[in-house]
């Protein structure tokens, strides 16, 4: 806790302070308690600020919130959810990934498609939260992209530059591996495997890429094991240090580019604060990996935020909820509060960072790869069997190919 209120207050530092107006009218009709589970500390001081500004208007109300972070956290609440004893509202991946669709079938869920209000959010930002012609949580207008981060002092002492091609990125690798310093920092963690992954596929074949959209690209079609292979081929050539597969987990994936051994860090947009916090005095930015003929883009969606527990006690209080979350001055504050980049016109990025991360896609919004999984999926499994096989790849336990052909089995 005492970690996740220092990276909170560093923030506030970083991004400087930011003001909230409150529109709406007080409602002190609606009354009651809920309490909110959220996945994670980096949120925290987000979402105590979206309690402040619901409390503002529903005095009435008492919001209660609990983090429940890490690896276990759908765990706990599938527990919790079984026994009756669930959170009002709390957080899901949305579609990527098949929990939220799990708690529909067995009715956890309640249907928010007339008790919110959407108006804010565009057809892309709601697709996380759309099952079946019906909408199951509220989005957050953040977007969840990928990017390149990379050393500007170790750039600039050594006369390297931003490429602006696909082929001058791959020399720059070498470049760097030859003057001592881990190119890219990277651990064979799935998600984080995933991260470099889908940003480096977007740039690698621009039409496969596009073609995630309307699944007419499959998720097992050329390109797709190709950049794959591409990427075995530089941890082989060293790109990501002699010991990569050594390297355990998010953290130390991080510490390795916040300490200067790695000139580059793929990973989420949401990781530009905690860099920061780790290493206030690194100068550091950002691009987007560039196609063979400069086109860029930015893969990923808005995020997903809360449903509503279909047993809840307290549903008006609940719904009240919601519906503030879905508000431009809700938004507004989870958005700016992060630090993160926006993934709506109405609400400006607060840092440099972040504004630099939207300018380097140029317009072009990808589809995730991993996010077609759950969506086109024949079985229902696919998400599952790429979260159980995908880092084996890399550690050399499953080739490319049987990987690819089985989650072929598993597609539409």
């Amino acid at each position: 806790m005492k970690k996740a209120l220092a990276i909170l207050c560093s923030s506030v530092m970083i991004f400087g302070s930011v003001s909230f107006g409150v529109s709406a009218e007080v409602n002190e009709d609606v009354s009651g308690s809920i309490t909110i589970w959220e996945h994670n500390y980096s949120f925290e001081e987000s979402l105590k600020s979206v309690i402040d500004g619901f409390q503002a208007l529903y005095p009435n109300v008492e919001v209660d919130y609990e983090i429940k972070d890490g690896d276990q956290y759908y765990t706990l609440l599938q527990t919790a959810l079984q026994g009756g004893d669930g959170p009002d509202l709390f957080w899901t991946n949305g579609t990527p990934t098949t929990h939220m669709a799990s708690y529909i079938e067995n009715n956890y869920l309640a249907d928010l498609t007339d008790v919110v209000d959407f108006s804010v959010f565009s057809d892309a930002a709601l697709e996380m939260s759309l099952i079946d012609g019906k909408y199951w949580s509220v989005p957050w207008l953040t977007m969840d992209t990928r990017t390149c981060y990379y050393n500007k002092t170790l750039f600039e002492e050594n006369g390297w530059a931003v490429p602006t091609t696909f082929s001058e990125f791959e020399a720059l690798l070498e470049t760097i591996k030859e003057a001592g310093i881990i190119p890219i920092s990277l651990s064979d963690t799935t998600w984080n495997l995933l991260f470099m992954y889908e940003p480096l596929l977007s740039a690698y074949d621009v039409e496969y890429t596009k073609g995630l959209s309307d699944y007419t690209s499959k998720i097992d079609d050329q390109p797709a094991r190709d950049c794959m292979k591409l990427m075995l081929d530089w941890a082989d050539k060293g790109y990501y240090g002699e010991n990569w597969l050594g390297v355990a987990d998010w953290n130390a994936q991080l510490l390795a580019f916040t300490t200067g051994n790695a000139a580059m860090y793929i990973n989420g947009s949401w990781d530009a604060s905690t860099i920061a916090e780790n290493n206030p005095d690194l100068d550091y930015g950002a691009f987007a990996i560039p196609a063979e003929d400069g086109t860029t883009g930015l893969v990923g969606t808005p995020a997903n935020g809360f449903s509503i527990n279909a047993a809840t006690e307290n549903m008006d209080a609940a719904v009240a909820f919601a519906n503030y979350c879905a508000s431009l001055d809700a938004q507004t504050i989870w958005v700016q509060s992060q630090g993160a980049v926006s993934a709506s016109p109405d609400i400006e990025a607060a840092t440099d960072i972040a504004k630099e991360i939207s300018e380097g896609g140029k317009g072009n919004i990808y589809r995730s790869w991993q996010n077609v999984l759950a969506n086109y999926s024949s079985t229902g499994n696919a998400t599952t069997v790429w979260e159980n096989d995908f880092a084996k790849v890399f550690s050399g336990d499953m080739s490319v190919d049987d990987f690819m052909d089985e989650l072929a089995a598993e597609m539409q």
